[in-house]
C-alpha cells in the first residue's frame, strides 16, 4: 500500500472516515443513479421498476405469485415522493426510484462502521469503509431495482451490529434481536439469506453465546411475522411468497440456464482483483483465525450457490460488502508487504479510480433506452418511428413507451418528410415524432433530414445512442452482443 495511502487512512479519526464515506458514497449512488439507468438485466425492468410503476399508477400489476411485493411497495413509495416534486416522466421516475435505492444502500456504510468501530487497527477500520463506499460496483449495486441489491446493505447493516455484539460480549437481548430483525427483513428481499441467518445463529450456539442465540430465535418469529404480514397485505395466502417461490426454482431453476459450479467462485475471485490478489495468501490463516465468525456464514452462502444450476451475478450481492471487510482486512494487514504495494496495490487504484467513473457516469444497453427516454420526459406524447430498432425489439419496451404514445413498426422508406407530416396530420395532439434505427445502412436517411422544416414540423440534429462500453462491448462481438448495438434516432418536433 503506498505510503501517502497508509498516512491518510491512519490520521484522521473513524468517525471523520465515516462522514467523508457516507457523503462520498452518497454522491457516487445520486451520480449513478441519474446518469445510469439502463437495465442491468431484464429483471431490474421486468420484477421491479415497471410492476412498481403499475402499483404507483393503480394499474393491474404485472407481476409472478414467486415475487413478493415488499420491493414494490418501496419503489412506489419513492415514485409517490418524486410525484410530490412534479416528476412524472417516466425517465425522472426510474430516476426517483435509483435514488431512493441508492439512500437505502448507505446503510451498508453504517453498518461498516458499527463492524469497524471496535478494531484496533486504524489502517483496516478505515479501509472498509472506503471500500464498501467506493469500490466500483457498490454504487451501481446500490442502485439497481433488485431485491438482492437492497438485501446487500441490510446484510451489512446486520453483521454490523451482531459483531459488535459478539465482540464486546454484549449480554443483552436488543442489539442481538435488532441485528437478527434486520437480517430477517434482508431475507424477506432475498430469501437465500436465510442461510447466513441460520449458519450465523449455529455459530454463536457453539460458542455458547446464549443472549445472541434468544436474540437471533426472537428475531427469527418477528421475520416470521413479517413474511406473513408482507403476503396477507399483497393478497396472498401465508408463506404463499415463498412456496411460490421453491416451487418456481425447483431443481436449481434449470429452465432459466445452467452455469459450471466455478462460475460462482469465479465472480468472487473477479471482485478481489484475482490473481493479483494472490499476493495476500499468507495473511489468509490470520484473517480465518480473527475473523471465521462472520467469514463461514459468506463462505456457506457462495458454496451453496455453487451448487445451484441456474446462476447469476446478482444472487450473490446480498454478501459482496462482507466480501469487502474481508479484502479490506488482507490488504491492510499486507500494506508493508513488497509484492502488495508493487502488484495489488497499483492494480486497485489503477482499475477504482477509472471504475468509479465508469460505474457513476456510463450507461447501460443505451441504445435500447436512451431515445424512448429522451423523448418522453421532453414531449410526453411522441409517435415513434421505428425501423428495426433496439426500442422496437425491446423486451422492457413497455416501461418507456407510456399512453399515448405510440410506435409504428415502418419500413426505412417511410423515413421522409411526407411520412412525418402525415403522421402529424393523423396524430395532432403529438408534439414529436421520432425516426430511430439501429440498422447502420439506414441512418443515413436519418442525417439526410437533419434540420428540414415543412409547414408542420422541424426537425432537429440526428441522435446516437450507446454508451462508450456498450460500443466497446459490441466491436469486440458484434455477433453476441447485438443489445449494445448503437441506435439513431431523430426529432421532429411540431412547428
Amino acid at each position: 500500500m503506498p505510503k501517502w495511502m497508509r498516512h491518510y487512512l491512519t490520521r484522521k479519526n473513524l468517525w471523520q472516515h465515516f462522514q467523508i464515506c457516507l457523503v462520498g458514497g452518497l454522491i457516487a449512488r445520486l451520480l449513478c443513479a441519474f446518469f445510469v439507468y439502463g437495465p442491468q438485466a431484464l429483471d431490474d425492468y421486468k420484477h421491479g421498476v415497471w410492476p412498481a410503476y403499475q402499483m404507483f399508477a393503480g394499474l393491474p400489476i404485472d407481476l409472478p405469485d414467486y415475487r413478493s411485493y415488499l420491493l414494490l411497495w418501496v419503489l412506489a413509495g419513492f415514485i409517490k415522493v418524486g410525484s410530490v416534486f412534479g416528476l412524472s416522466s417516466a425517465l425522472a421516475q426510474v430516476r426517483v426510484m435509483y435514488i431512493g435505492l441508492g439512500l437505502i444502500s448507505l446503510l451498508g456504510i453504517y453498518g461498516t462502521y458499527l463492524f469497524v468501530r471496535n478494531f484496533k487497527s486504524k489502517l483496516f477500520s478505515s479501509l472498509a469503509l472506503y471500500m464498501v463506499a467506493f469500490f466500483p460496483l457498490m454504487p451501481f449495486v446500490g442502485t439497481r431495482a433488485f431485491g438482492e441489491a437492497i438485501a446487500m446493505s441490510l446484510v451489512m447493516l446486520a453483521f454490523g451490529v451482531l459483531e459488535s455484539a459478539r465482540r464486546t460480549s454484549n449480554q443483552k437481548i436488543w442489539p442481538w434481536f435488532l441485528g437478527f430483525a434486520i437480517l430477517g427483513v434482508a431475507t424477506l428481499f432475498r430469501f437465500h439469506v436465510g442461510l447466513l441467518y441460520v449458519t450465523y445463529g449455529a455459530i454463536l450456539i457453539g460458542l455458547k453465546v446464549w443472549p445472541g442465540v434468544i436474540g437471533g430465535l426472537a428475531g427469527g418469529v418477528f421475520s416470521i411475522v413479517a413474511e406473513v404480514a408482507v403476503d396477507l397485505l399483497s393478497g396472498k395466502a401465508p408463506f404463499g411468497t415463498l412456496l411460490s417461490y421453491l416451487a418456481e426454482n425447483e431443481g436449481g431453476a434449470v429452465d432459466y440456464g445452467v452455469s459450471p459450479w466455478y462460475n460462482t467462485w469465479s465472480f468472487i475471485l473477479v471482485l478481489s482483483l484475482a490473481p493479483f490478489s494472490f499476493v495476500f495468501a499468507r495473511k489468509l490463516p490470520q484473517l480465518w483465525r480473527k475473523h471465521w465468525p462472520w467469514i463461514v456464514p459468506f463462505l456457506v452462502y457462495v458454496f451453496i450457490h455453487s451448487l445451484v444450476p441456474h446462476k447469476e451475478e446478482r444472487f450473490l450481492y446480498p454478501v459482496v460488502g462482507i466480501e469487502f471487510w474481508a479484502i479490506a482486512y488482507l490488504w491492510s494487514s499486507s500494506a508493508f508487504f513488497k509484492w502488495s504495494r508493487k502488484i495489488y496495490s497499483p492494480v486497485m487504484i489503477g482499475l477504482g479510480v477509472p471504475g468509479l467513473l465508469v460505474a457513476c457516469f456510463v450507461n447501460t444497453q443505451e441504445g435500447e433506452i436512451e431515445p424512448p427516454a429522451y423523448a418522453e420526459s421532453h414531449y410526453h406524447q411522441v409517435m415513434y418511428l421505428d425501423h428495426q430498432s433496439l426500442f422496437g425489439l425491446s423486451r422492457i419496451q413497455f416501461y418507456f413507451l407510456r399512453p399515448p404514445s405510440v410506435l409504428e413498426q415502418v419500413q426505412r422508406e417511410s423515413f421522409n418528410a411526407h411520412k412525418i407530416d402525415e403522421t402529424f396530420e393523423s396524430h395532432p395532439d403529438f408534439k414529436a415524432v421520432v425516426l430511430l434505427t439501429s440498422v447502420p445502412d439506414v441512418r443515413d436517411q436519418l442525417h439526410a433530414l437533419e434540420g428540414m422544416k415543412t409547414m408542420s414540423t422541424q426537425c432537429h440534429e440526428m441522435r446516437t445512442s450507446g454508451s462508450i462500453i456498450d460500443r466497446l462491448i459490441y466491436s469486440l462481438n458484434p455477433r453476441h452482443n447485438e443489445r449494445r448495438r448503437p441506435t439513431w434516432y431523430l426529432v421532429c418536433e411540431k412547428g
